[in-house]
């Protein structure tokens, strides 16, 4: 950075001599004006860039001491350093107790008068950096947050800070970049650098960049439009790139109305085919009721082709209600909102037909649009995702119908030997399978089904046909060993087969 400098000393010889020896340092360092008193230095200092004033501290009328205080009241970032000579230490300790920078000896040194300079140099420096600092961190803290959520002397402080800066000294507009890959700040910065207004360029959500702009006097209100095409045009190909621009702003404490006037902007091109696409506020149209109308969609095919278990129609309703979103480009929210929806029904449906064997269970997925690049992208996650969720429906479906077929067999085929291979014959699954999807589907095991179908036969035989021994009813369900079926029955009824029909009676 360049430092500005001012000498000020009464006698000519050494003002001009000392101005040479500045600019001598090296071409960082600038003499912006000599004076022969302060009184002069204050009349000029209203149109100066002034960095540093080095003043003799013994002056007529006004000392060195007075000057310095002077200009502090007007502009007290300046810097001060003093030239004294030996008799003069007292002023010199008390300019320090000022703030003054150092004082320089005379006749003046040329390497002490450098290692001041660079001194001050470096002091400037670390203060710029601060500043700039301070006022990103308000400026994150104003496009982040809704003022009326924040601490009433946390906002006012970030807005007086901010309003003392050329940025927000008249009006502003913020700016959304979204790329892939991601840009650096500082490269996004390089887009830049034939702007002469003054300007922020911020690192913010991954992909995206915010850039607030000066807009000034001689600006109209298409201007932050203009700027968003013009920083567009420098992305270079094949860079993919998404813009959204504000309206223009005036104060610090309407960045958040900014940003998400710039963020709407963006979510609208989001959709976008093509490399490059970029949107304003003033160019969207009107948003109405996005959630709710993106549900009725969802209802008109989708919902009742789940509920019919209709797998096929379910996919082409999704695909559609998928085309019809992408011509209406909701915002993030509603979009979010509305492939929750989708996905709230499909599990749904699930969860009335029960787990499927070796099904993990799932975390439901939340949909953020933001974490994909485009529209396209996006569309072709959620649709494999869907897809598989509907396959998975498809199966459970499919699983009942194997375990209806099976109950059918074995009501059948209940007095038969009914081994478990040759259940899974007939429905064409490994026994393995069959046994896990039978017991996910009925809560029970092949075996208990096929035992509480034979106790039930045999309950009804001992009803109805009392001629029949015990012995006979229980080789009549498949039970030839008359121990083997007392046992069972008792186990099942809670009494033998003789206790049951005699109770019955009673």
């Amino acid at each position: 950075m360049n430092v500005n400098i001012a000498v000020v000393d009464d006698e000519e010889r050494i003002r001009q001599g000392l101005a040479k020896l500045v600019e001598q340092t090296g071409e960082e360092y600038r003499v912006v004006g000599t004076y022969a008193n302060g009184q002069e230095l204050l009349d000029a200092l209203g149109g100066l860039q002034l960095d540093l004033v080095i003043t003799d501290i013994k002056m007529p009328q006004m000392n060195g001491l007075q000057l310095i205080e002077r200009v502090q009241q007007r502009r007290p970032k300046i810097k001060f350093a003093i030239l004294s000579g030996f008799n003069d230490f007292a002023f010199a300790r008390q300019a320090i107790r000022q703030g003054v920078e150092d004082y320089l000896l005379k006749p003046v040194d040329q390497s002490e008068l450098s290692e001041l300079l660079s001194r001050v140099k470096h002091n400037l420096e670390l203060d710029s950096y601060r500043k700039a600092v301070a006022a990103e961190e308000h400026i994150r803290l104003l496009l982040s947050n809704d003022v009326s959520h924040l601490p009433e002397h946390m906002t006012q402080g970030a807005s007086r800070e901010l309003g003392q800066s050329e940025l927000f000294r008249e009006h502003y507009a913020v700016i959304l970049l979204r790329t892939e890959p991601e840009l650096a700040p500082e490269r996004v910065v390089s887009y830049m650098a034939s702007w002469t207004r003054a300007h922020k360029v911020l690192a913010w959500e991954p992909r995206q960049t915010v850039v607030v702009t000066a807009i000034g006097h001689g600006d109209h209100a298409d201007t932050a439009r203009e700027l968003g095409v013009t920083l567009l045009q420098r992305v270079p190909h094949p860079i993919y790139a998404r813009l959204g621009a504000s309206a223009i702003h005036q104060g610090p404490l309407k960045l958040r109305e900014a940003y998400l006037e710039a963020e709407a902007s963006l979510q609208k091109v989001w959709y976008e085919d093509g490399y490059k696409a970029m949107n304003d506020v003033h160019h969207l149209a009107k948003r109405g009721d996005e959630g709710m109308n993106l549900l009725r969609l969802l209802d008109k095919d989708f919902r009742p082709a789940l509920q019919m278990l209709d797998v096929a129609r379910a996919e082409a309703a999704l695909v559609a209600w998928l085309d019809d979103v992408g011509r209406q480009k909701p915002s993030w929210q509603a979009l979010a909102e509305g492939c929750a929806a989708v996905s709230g029904l499909i599990r749904s449906e699930r969860s009335e037909r029960g787990p499927q064997p070796d099904e993990p269970e799932e975390e439901p997925v939340v949909w953020s649009p933001k974490r994909f690049i485009h529209w396209a992208a996006f569309t072709a996650a959620f649709l494999d995702a869907a897809r598989e969720q509907l396959h998975i429906l498809k199966e459970a479906r499919q699983g009942n119908r194997v375990v209806e077929t099976v109950k059918a067999y074995i009501q059948r085929h209940y007095t038969e030997e009914l081994e478990l291979q040759r259940l899974a014959d007939t429905v064409y699954l490994t026994p393995s399978y069959l046994s896990k999807l039978f017991k996910t589907e009925t809560g029970e095991t092949i075996t208990d089904y096929v035992i509480s179908i034979r106790i039930e036969r045999a309950k009804e035989k001992l009803l109805k046909e009392p001629s029949l021994k015990t012995y006979e009813v229980g080789e009549s369900v498949g039970y030839p060993d008359p121990a083997y079926f007392n046992k069972v029955f008792k186990k099942v009824a809670g009494v033998t087969p003789k206790e049951y029909r005699e109770r019955v009676r009673l």
